[in-house]
């Protein structure tokens, strides 16, 4: 029965979403939703409040015009009555008998109020009923008229009532939901997933750029009084709740709060600051663990990175280091995953002071889950679109010996977070001799992951010690890698082609790797490998800028040997490539030998997909 009553619930919303019932035609399908959302079952109150937050704002489309008077008056009459509805629901829900419906209540209600933020008019006619059901005991359907701030005002008691209810289960759900609550309240918009999305702190940008600019431009003076007055004290009595359930839901919504006071440095200074020193020293551990999973977002939604309130800042890397120490593994792990977003938030300075220290004890960690971690977020520290605040110096002197120790774990998961991201301090690697030294090493690694991740790497190698240490050094593990047994590892090669050509160049390229390529392909007993080399040479047309006319000419003609080949799929791979390297080739040469070459195998070859890719190259010549 609660599979149908999940796939009921579910289906009811994208019968509206897809628009199978328009939006405005809607309202009948809540009085059904309302229900599933009272039962028993969590899954199905989570699936068919997901369906009311999606409907809730479809139900007005006055910016859209109708077709049809029918469908017109349709519209009408749902903008007249929906308010009035929603409304009547939401205090059904909010003051019902049973804890459940309550639990969904706190889940709706952040919706039902950015519904009431979205409404054009002043007032509306209010409602109680459920509308589309029988009144036959009597009840009243018009209760007068409602001004919308006086409604939003009776929303936030509602909230405030169900955040001190005595069910453990419902306060709870009111501190899950008091990021997206806040947020409503403040009249910041909804995340990228609309009314279904979680809270926009998580998905805003800050410090700098639009998001900032929009926080501080959507949360007036006004806004950012009703939150103190109204929401930041549901905030603190949730986060000092007896119930660890409670507490941990109400201080992962920092972030929110913070965003909600609109990055106001006073405010969160006096109202989130003590609250994060009190999170990262809770005695339960899955408090700080949730807190530690948002403190990036916490930590930067307090309006704390303005200058003058370095003081604050540092306050909170103090408790973020106290939860890098934290004796829980969980709660280390979730720290570890913000180190590049706090690094970015604090600049070289405070990283150096407050997270530096401690990355070689975390480095060393017992529980392989923190290294492996910390591997992860080490090298977003080197990525530019996440972290631009160390400098070339700091990752040198700070991260390189956590390079150095990952690269040796005894765990490749852990080796391949580092393998994998190398490439984005190609710039370093010459000042880094442990790092290429086990990268190396580790061509020869049992697990063939690791290798393929060395064969990626190989070429950023050639670029950061010349192309003089990669022929005397790495050549050799090159052409080892290129004759793997696994097929991705043979692949990587394959792919780095291109980077090896625009790092060497033509002449090297033709004097150093043609030869020993067309020599693997001579004496190879394997389709495969002949396979791997033609794909090699097709991937350089990739990089034309560097492909030189004699190069070009030279793979073309291995190419043309391979349509020869008595494999199907040998031959298929040379009529790609051969298609690929238009672009490369004299039109001569490609006239007078490329075309005729791949017409015969259209004409002749037995295979029918070989006559296809056949045909799709003579069509590139011809296009």
């Amino acid at each position: 029965d609660d599979e149908i009553l999940l796939i009921l619930a579910e289906q009811l919303g994208q019968m509206v979403f897809c628009g199978l019932i328009p939006g405005y035609r809607a309202l009948s399908v809540l009085p059904i939703l309302e229900r599933l959302a009272g039962v028993e079952e969590t899954v199905v109150r989570d699936m068919a409040v997901e369906s009311i937050n999606g409907i809730i704002p479809l139900l007005l489309v006055d910016n859209r015009s109708v077709p049809g008077k029918e469908e017109e008056e349709a519209r009408m009459s749902c903008a007249r009555s929906a308010p009035g509805f929603v409304l009547a629901m939401m205090k059904r829900m909010a003051t019902a008998d049973w804890f459940t419906a309550k639990v969904s209540a706190c889940s709706v209600l952040p919706c039902v109020y950015q519904f009431f933020n979205g409404m054009k008019a002043t007032s509306f006619t209010k409602q109680s009923g459920m509308g589309f059901e029988d009144n036959s005991n009597g009840g009243d359907t018009g209760a007068g008229a409602a001004s919308v701030e006086g409604t939003k005002s009776e929303l936030r008691q509602m909230y405030r009532a169900l955040s001190e209810d005595d069910t453990p289960m419902v306060r709870r759900g009111a501190g899950k939901n008091l990021a997206r609550y806040s947020e409503a309240v403040a009249k910041l918009p909804y995340g990228k997933k609309g009314s279904t999305s979680g809270p926009v702190a998580h998905e805003f940008v800050i410090p700098g750029g639009k998001d900032e600019n929009l926080i501080k431009k959507t949360v007036s003076q006004d806004l950012k009084n009703k939150v103190y007055e109204e929401v930041v004290p549901i905030y603190q009595a949730l986060c000092n709740d007896e119930q660890d359930s409670v507490r941990l839901m109400a201080v992962s919504s920092s972030g929110s709060i913070g965003c909600a006071l609109g990055l106001d440095g006073n405010m969160c200074n006096d109202v989130v600051l003590p609250i994060i020193k009190a999170g990262a020293a809770d005695l339960s551990w899955r408090v700080r663990s949730h807190l530690a999973k948002d403190f990036a977002v916490v930590a930067r939604s307090q309006g704390f990175h303005e200058s003058s309130r370095k003081v604050e800042l540092n306050s909170v890397f103090e408790s973020y280091s106290a939860l890098l120490q934290d004796i829980e593994t969980q709660v280390r792990g979730s720290a570890v995953e913000n180190i590049a977003h706090m690094a970015q938030l604090g600049g070289a300075d405070l990283f150096k002071t407050h997270i530096a220290p401690l990355l070689p004890r975390l480095s060393d960690d017992q529980a392989v889950e923190i290294r492996s971690k910390l591997a992860n977020t080490i090298m977003d520290c080197c990525d530019e679109s996440i972290c631009t605040a160390l400098t070339d110096k700091v990752i040198l002197q700070d991260l390189k010996p956590c390079l150095e120790c990952f690269l040796n774990d005894e765990f490749p998961e852990v080796q391949l977070h580092i393998l994998t991201k190398l490439s984005r301090v190609t710039r370093l690697l010459n000042q880094m001799d442990v790092v290429v030294q086990s990268i190396v090493a580790m061509s020869k690694a049992s697990n063939w992951r690791v290798r393929e991740a060395v064969g990626f790497l190989l070429p950023h190698l050639a670029e950061a010690r010349g192309v003089s240490y990669f022929q005397e050094q790495l050549l050799e593990v090159w052409m080892k890698l290129l004759l793997d047994q696994v097929a991705d590892v043979r692949t990587s090669c394959v792919n780095g082609m291109p980077k090896l050509l625009s790092v060497t160049g033509s002449a090297w390229l033709q004097r150093e790797i043609m030869g020993r390529y067309v020599s693997i392909y001579d004496d190879s007993i394997s389709y495969l490998t002949r396979i791997t080399v033609l794909r090699s040479f097709s991937r350089l047309s990739s990089e034309q800028k560097s492909l030189s006319k004699d190069l070009g000419q030279d793979v073309g003609i291995q190419l043309l040997r391979g349509l020869d080949d008595r494999v199907v799929n040998v031959r298929m791979v040379a009529a790609i490539g051969l298609g690929e390297m238009v672009g490369a080739l004299d039109k001569g040469f490609v006239n007078g030998k490329v075309k005729p070459a791949l017409e015969q195998i259209v004409t002749t070859d037995v295979d029918d997909d070989c006559r296809f890719f056949a045909q799709q190259s003579i069509d590139a010549i011809t296009g």
